[in-house]
């Protein structure tokens, strides 16, 4: 601050890195992993991330679909 009580544009600046840096809502990577974690138990008991059941489903489905669209295009013509 100065001798009149403004505050400078960069020490605004500074504040708000330091109120922003530990929100977890800023960080990218724990907003993503919170939002594909399991609702009702995030963190089994040995403390890894459990992801969603329907997250694990859709992935499996897709997996499956990939399969047999090269199955059925690629090892069909064999």
């Amino acid at each position: 601050m100065n001798e009149l009580g403004y505050v400078s544009p960069e020490e605004v600046r500074q504040a708000l890195r330091q109120a922003y840096r530990h929100d977890s809502e800023t960080n990218l990577k724990t907003a993503l992993a919170r939002s594909l974690a399991d609702g009702l138990k995030p963190v089994d008991e040995k403390g890894r991330w459990k992801p969603n059941p329907l997250l694990a489903l859709v992935g499996i489905l897709l997996c499956a679909l990939i399969g047999v669209f090269f199955y059925f295009s690629v090892g069909a013509r064999s």
